[in-house]
């Protein structure tokens, strides 16, 4: 894990795609909230970021979800590391200024997050053999889909999104797993 946030000052380094432009869901902003947090405390231990992802899952699903949503994200982020061997760079959640910014590795893991949410298990492969460089993804898709069950669940599709609710769930969810 490597932060793009290199120091307070914020230096002029390449922080990635405005969140704004990328149009998520305020699950799917939640759920990078919650990995930023995650991905924090495996770079910078003593930080105890993960105390802050548990806080944001919680906030974000409230006390029920938010434990569920919480265990998942790190499912995720742990499967991705056990399965990568370069860098994954992150924004600091810890800055406001680089956090309204998403890098391109955060791009590819809600990608594959959000085509696992809709049932696009082909589309969340691709995604997730780019994360995990080529290694096995058997148990990095697992985890997505156990996410997708957690944190977005068919009351999160919007009538103007292209997916209707049918398409929107994984065959998890379909299956009532």
């Amino acid at each position: 894990m490597s932060r793009a946030h290199t120091n307070r000052s914020c230096g002029t380094h390449e922080r990635g795609t405005p969140v704004a432009e990328l149009k998520y869901s305020p699950a799917e902003r939640a759920v990078l909230a919650v990995a930023r947090a995650y991905f924090n405390s495996f770079a910078c231990p003593a930080t105890q970021g993960w105390i802050g992802g548990i806080s944001e899952a919680l906030h974000a699903f409230g006390e029920e979800r938010g434990p569920e949503v919480a265990v998942a994200v790190l499912s995720v982020v742990q499967c991705m590391r056990r399965a990568r061997s370069s860098v994954f760079r992150f924004n600091s959640p810890d800055c406001p200024r680089c956090a309204l910014f998403v890098t391109g590795h955060e791009q590819m893991l809600m990608a594959a997050a959000r085509a696992a949410a809709r049932g696009r298990l082909d589309a969340a492969g691709a995604h997730a053999t780019l994360l995990c460089e080529g290694s096995d993804v058997r148990k990095f898709l697992k985890s997505l889909e156990t996410l997708a069950d957690k944190a977005f669940p068919p009351t999160d599709a919007k009538p103007d999104d292209r997916w209707t609710s049918s398409e929107f769930r994984s065959p998890a969810y379909k299956a009532g797993i």
